[in-house]
């Protein structure tokens, strides 16, 4: 029997501005705003008695000083919610709690506003909070819309593409939150909150952290239909393509909410219907037996069709205790995917994919200062994939991919039962918060990868010439049956194709945030995380941050951390070391198979005459978890005229990191050599033997105040090194070497530089912008060869001396593809800059006549843009020495893409 076991916890919320202290003859009054589902509301106005103002800060938290002894009414209003007063007297020594209902379902309803700068010691680098007009300018398509999050996060440091995602408090299935529920089901979303604080895993630099919150349902019907479409003619044909595909985008749905019963209870419901018809861009070279070459370019239609439904209902169970239950439904069928850059379209697949859950919050305010949330998960999740042919996969390097996809006909369904437990403690100089986060994951699979073979032409040397052969010239000889044009090598993989495995992680915490003195906070935390498969005991992660305010004003914030951050293992990844288990299913890898006559795949039995090497995974004895040592130091500075400035700088290092070696890798180079075990056996071993180090700086100016104009911007610099890739599957170049893996890692860039944007114009005309741009992002440079036998075709080239026979020129210098002089270092190659620019032009038009009527009928019309500028972003640069597409960009991200919306809400 599986159980989940709910505990008591305590986490970082931080405190607002700090204040001066001054000498008065009152009393002092503090509190704290929430919605309905208790997250915070910055920017909310309190007032007290009609003439005293206060403004709650980024942690939803206010205070009054020096108020006289007797009855005062507080009134609490902010944009998008019902206005609370409260009647109170004072001496209040007790935290006054508010929890405010949003007011209406509106397009331009801010949720949650930003706050600006406060004293907040768990808090570090580019932190924002998207609600109301800056969540209403970002995309509706799902892709595009995660991708502009992603990018967000991503100003944190590492990759937007490990960027963690929480919705409504649940962190999501075994590999975590992929699909995002409708955005017009989003109340509002936190980018990078609280890094340091002991509630999260993932580390500041790991890719960033994306909180989403949905919207509650309201205590009136209301609700809205909504459609968009781009047509062909609105966008631009895509990078690489010799022609305009029929590229297009239509998108229909309806929300609905209003009341259960007259008082207490509420529901929330959307579903919405997308049709995509995206094109992937084939940009490859061929070549028949004359060795004449083509480059084939061709627009190979990708399209989906989606499906994303939400259903929400709260039930205020009595003055104290909310029950909340969602349900969220995502279906999408795919084709072709895996189709572009230099895969043809047969080795494309078609994917059904569906995402369902269903989640159960109790909330218990059990008195002003003691808060108690449960949360239960249950999420369905996976794929199913068809391949287009189920042919032998033929692999040049450097030139093109063909045959049937090495993934084959896959299964992967996923249970996953998700149990989360916080409870928030207020005292006078304390907010703490304690819980846990715990999960099991029932994985069933069903692997084809490589079960229908793989050739590969990687080129090699020729005995007696100093020239190596390319792929394509390989191949060329291959097909013309001629001496030297042997495959370098083949594999597939033979057996029972099920996988099945049960993972459970639990990860208990404490967080307090202790206000020494007004303008001093002090944050300290520890977190523990275990799991099983692989089986990890030793992540203790304890956390400190302190915050200072040194001007009475409160205009400078300064804060100063550091911590320990542990690393978790997905269940795909453990799937993968069960799949190489050698037993249940055999990896076979056979070198230069002789093919008699003209080479086809068809036809071909290369394990006629041959000796097979196989290969299996394992898992290091006394496995550890990977650790992180981050520091940082950093400030927050208000400038006149409601500007903020913040900068942060981080260091780290990281140990115990995760990577792969060849523990039985042959002694002499050859892979039928002498090995130290078993005879003609890679051993491919998860070690914890991988280090690295880096630092990251920041800087970001915002403004939030202006009528007209709100903006941030920002940039960041990121330069983290290691021997891992950041990927537990990456192996060096050489067994027992490390000469050359330390380098960035692949695809992060160097530097990030971003910034969004609303304006409001004339006529009630709104314009809204989001712009990123990064460069110098590493990618790899390899032969194509495996020259030390050890199964992994990663070799890099070498440095070449002048006159050197077939040494290449390159932007490096010299290089041969062996017998050089210098190792050649890892990722040394750079992509071009990436600049994407969202843009967003919409007016809403109120239809109904009375103006003073409690919910106006209305009409949106908004036109938007995803990369508007068109410029090309590059995706993929050829990395095979002297292949023809060496150092060349052969894919790209898409082309301009624009809709128009029109949304009606009454």
């Amino acid at each position: 029997m599986k159980k989940l076991f709910f505990a008591a916890s305590f986490a970082a919320l931080a405190f607002s501005h700090a204040f001066a202290e001054t000498v008065c003859h009152g009393t002092t009054l503090t509190g704290i705003v929430r919605d309905s589902t208790l997250a915070l509301i910055p920017g909310a106005m309190i007032t007290l008695d009609g003439n005293q103002n206060a403004e709650s800060g980024s942690d939803g938290s206010f205070r009054f000083t020096c108020i006289g002894d007797g009855s005062h009414r507080l009134s609490v209003r902010v944009e998008g919610f019902e206005k609370r007063d409260l009647t109170l007297t004072t001496p209040h020594a007790a935290l006054v709690a508010f929890e405010l209902k949003p007011e209406a379902v509106e397009s331009e309803v801010d949720v949650v506003a930003d706050a600006g700068p406060g004293v907040s010691a768990a808090s570090s680098g580019p932190s924002q909070t998207l609600s109301g007009k800056r969540l209403q300018s970002l995309a509706d398509d799902p892709d595009d819309l995660l991708r502009e999050l992603q990018q967000m996060a991503a100003t944190a440091g590492g990759s937007p593409a490990n960027a963690t995602i929480s919705i409504d408090g649940f962190q999501g299935g075994g590999d975590g939150n992929t699909t995002l529920p409708p955005k017009s089901s989003i109340a509002y979303i936190k980018v990078n909150p609280d890094l340091f604080s002991a509630e999260y895993r993932q580390p500041p630099f790991g890719g960033g952290h994306i909180e989403v919150y949905t919207k509650p349902g309201l205590s009136a019907y209301h609700g809205a239909l909504f459609a968009t479409n781009g047509s062909p003619w609105m966008n631009a044909r895509d990078p690489f393509s010799t022609s305009k595909a029929s590229i297009g985008k239509q998108r229909y749905g309806f929300e609905f909410t209003g009341p259960l019963r007259k008082k207490g209870s509420d529901f929330s419901m959307t579903l919405e219907h997308r049709s995509i018809d995206n094109f992937a861009v084939v940009n490859a070279i061929t070549v028949d037996g004359a060795g004449n070459q083509s480059n084939i370019v061709q627009n190979v239609a990708t399209p989906q069709r989606l499906w994303i439904g939400t259903a929400r209902t709260d039930w205020q169970l009595g003055p104290r205790n909310t029950f909340i239950v969602t349900f969220n439904a995502y279906l999408n069928h795919l084709e072709n995917v895996g189709v572009g850059g230099t895969s043809l379209a047969e080795t494309g697949y078609d994917q059904e994919k569906y995402d369902h859950t269903l989640r159960f919050t109790d909330v218990t305010t059990v008195s002003p200062k003691l808060m108690h949330e449960a949360r239960l998960g249950i999420e369905w999740d996976g794929n199913n994939d068809a391949p287009n042919s189920t042919a032998p996969q033929v692999q040049v390097a450097g030139a093109f991919t063909g045959g049937g996809s090495t993934a084959g006909a896959v299964r992967d369904h996923e249970l996953d039962i998700e149990g989360d437990d916080d409870v928030i403690l207020t005292t006078t100089n304390h907010l703490m918060k304690f819980g846990f986060q715990a999960e099991i994951l029932d994985e069933h699979l069903r692997l084809t990868t490589n079960f229908n073979g793989s050739y590969t032409f990687g080129g090699g040397t020729v005995p007696g010439q100093a020239i190596a052969l390319t792929g394509l010239q390989q191949y060329v000889l291959a097909l013309n049956g001629q001496p030297n044009g042997s495959p370098t090598d083949y594999s597939n993989v033979a057996g029972n194709p099920e996988v099945d495995l049960v993972q459970t992680r639990f990860a208990p915490f404490f967080q307090d945030d202790w206000k020494v003195r007004p303008n001093l906070h002090i944050a300290y935390g520890v977190r523990y995380f275990t799991q099983t498969d692989p089986k990890v005991v030793d992540s203790l992660t304890p956390r400190l941050g302190v915050a200072w305010s040194p001007d009475k004003k409160a205009t400078w914030t300064i804060h100063s951390h550091a911590g320990l951050f542990a690393g978790r293992f997905f269940a795909h990844t453990y799937a993968e070391v069960l799949r190489m288990d050698g037993v249940q299913r055999v990896t076979s890898t056979i070198y230069n198979p002789i093919c008699t006559g003209v080479f086809d795949p068809a036809t071909c039995n290369p394990f006629n005459g041959s000796t097979p090497i196989h290969s299996i995974r394992t898992i290091a004895p006394n496995f550890p978890n990977l650790f992180y040592g981050i520091e940082n130091l950093g400030f927050t500075h208000t400038l006149p005229h409601g500007w903020n400035l913040s900068g942060d700088y981080y260091i780290a290092q990281m140990w115990h990191d995760t990577r792969t070696e060849n523990i039985n890798s042959p002694m002499n180079n050859s892979p039928t050599g002498p090995r130290p075990g078993t005879p003609n056996l890679n051993v491919l071993q998860m070690q914890a033997s991988g280090r690295g180090y880096g630092n990251v700086e920041f800087a970001g100016l915002e403004q939030h105040s202006l009528k007209h104009v709100q903006l941030f911007m920002g940039a960041v610099r990121v330069q983290i090194i290691d021997d891992t890739d950041d990927t537990e599957f990456t192996t060096p170049q050489t067994t027992g070497s490390n000469a050359g893996e330390y380098a960035r890692r692949t695809g992060n860039g160097l530097w990030n530089v971003f910034g969004n944007a609303t304006f409001s114009l004339p006529e009630k005309i709104q314009l809204s912008g989001n712009f990123n741009a990064s460069g110098d992002a590493p990618y790899n440079i390899t032969t194509g060869f495996d020259n030390n036998g050890d199964g992994d075709f990663n070799d890099r080239p070498q440095y070449a001396a002048p006159g050197t026979p077939g040494a290449i020129s390159t932007p490096y210098g010299l290089l041969v593809a062996s017998g050089g002089t210098g190792v050649f270092p890892r990722n040394k190659g750079t992509m071009p800059w990436t600049f994407y620019l969202d843009s967003n032009i919409q007016r809403t038009f109120t239809l109904t006549r009375n103006p003073k009527a409690e919910h106006q009928q209305t009409l949106q019309v908004n036109i938007r843009s995803s990369n508007l500028l068109n410029h090309t972003n590059v995706t993929q640069v050829g990395g095979v020495l002297g292949s023809p597409l060496f150092g060349v960009p052969y894919a790209a991200d898409n082309g301009r893409r624009v809709e128009g919306g029109v949304r009606y809400s009454f």
